[in-house]
């Protein structure tokens, strides 16, 4: 039995395309209007990653104790209503101080939704049948950026970015309707009122759980420490893009290459029959994201030109390495805790990753500013071969 069998799963991830694909083509239009239309410069590009993750920090321990006592369903219907409020907002942002406090508040309805998404899978399928669920799920989401960049990028043809954004509530509301096809996915167990733990002491226990749990907490430390070395460089795609002398639609072109490769990656992964050693993916993975991304970074410090093809095929490789690395993260994670605090845990791993987001991007930003853009893809790239370092000390970890 295939997990692509199972009929709630099937409505799981019919519901994520438009989800989905509303992220990336949003994200394209963020972009196109920072760096093109408003001429942002690199800081800004830093503010957009925290206010995209911050809210993680600070609102998603609460939202993951939240999933854990509620109907996943329910809480990923209400996370995809409030989304697309929210970015038709967009459409009304003066400028980007206002832009970046909407992204923000969107963020913070977010933080319920990936929770949510891990524990209805963790319930939906058995765990040795998780690692394809979770590829089929990275592929969709990779399919996305193929997709969502090259009809945003004829979109903003003829149309505004925030135009785009009006269109991206739609297709939220869309993926709420899908999702209401679904069988409802409440908790294992139901607690009394008076027996019902505080919010703070439940987010207590998830610490606990992540730290008396060497592989979990491993591996938790190592996803953080990827996303990291991502954000020193993922925030000043755009602004590469264009002084490497290409042009928006290149910048889509790109976006898109990241997806076709994510796909490649998640397809491999959730063929795959036996799924032992979920660190030597994630070593591999590291390791080649890592020259690969210090690559494109010293081309730019030394003024090497490069054509289009040789620019798309870069992050088509980083898109591959991408689902080597995220895909087993969150196999690990669900084949590690129950399903009583999965939604806790999941949001602990999503704050862990904010926490490279204060950081990372204004340190990358700094570096851009004092020497060059790609100096922060270079010292991302490096960042990223020492956790591939680090996971290859546990490369026989079962």
């Amino acid at each position: 039995m295939t997990p692509i069998s199972n009929p709630e799963l099937r409505k799981l991830l019919a519901a994520q395309v438009p989800a989905d694909f509303a992220d990336w083509l949003d994200f394209v239009a963020i972009g196109a209007l920072l760096a093109f239309s408003w001429g942002a410069d690199p800081f800004v590009f830093a503010l957009l990653a925290v206010s995209m993750g911050l809210p993680y920090l600070f609102v998603g321990p609460f939202a993951g104790v939240l999933v854990d006592r509620m109907d996943a369903k329910a809480v990923m219907i209400w996370a995809n209503i409030g989304r697309g409020v929210v970015t038709a907002s967009f459409f009304f942002a003066p400028n980007w101080q206002y832009l970046m406090a909407l992204i923000a508040t969107r963020s913070a309805v977010d933080t319920f939704f990936t929770p949510a998404k891990q524990a209805a899978i963790q319930a939906l399928v058995a765990p040795e049948r998780r690692v394809r669920a979770n590829g089929l799920s990275h592929a969709i989401n990779q399919a996305s950026k193929i997709v969502a960049p090259a009809i945003g990028g004829g979109l903003l043809i003829w149309a505004t970015p925030q135009s785009v954004f009006l269109l991206n509530a739609v297709v939220s509301f869309v993926a709420a309707g899908f999702l209401t096809r679904m069988a409802s996915i409440r908790p294992t167990a139901t607690h009394d009122d008076a027996a019902e733990p505080g919010m703070l002491e439940s987010i207590r226990d998830g610490f606990k759980e992540v730290l008396t749990k060497t592989t979990l907490r491993v591996s938790l430390w190592m996803m953080a420490a990827s996303y990291f070395a991502v954000f020193f460089y993922d925030t000043l795609v755009a602004p590469l893009t264009r002084d490497l002398g290409f042009t928006q639609t290149d910048l889509g072109l790109s976006l898109a290459a990241v997806g076709a490769g994510g796909v490649a990656g998640a397809v491999a992964l959730s063929v795959s029959k036996e799924f032992k050693h979920p660190f030597r993916w994630i070593a591999a993975g590291s390791l080649i994201s890592g020259i690969t991304i210090a690559s494109l970074g010293g081309a730019e410090m030394i003024g090497q030109k490069m054509g289009i093809t040789v620019f798309v095929f870069a992050f088509a490789i980083l898109g591959f390495c991408s689902a080597m690395t995220v895909v087993p993260f969150r196999y690990i994670i669900q084949n590690s805790v129950s399903e009583k605090s999965i939604g806790r845990v999941t949001a602990l791993s999503e704050a862990a990753n904010t926490m490279a987001l204060l950081t990372a991007p204004f340190i990358g930003a700094f570096i851009a500013s004092v020497a060059s853009i790609g100096a922060a893809f270079v010292s991302g790239g490096i960042i990223m071969v020492l956790v591939a370092l680090r996971a290859a000390m546990l490369r026989n970890h079962r």
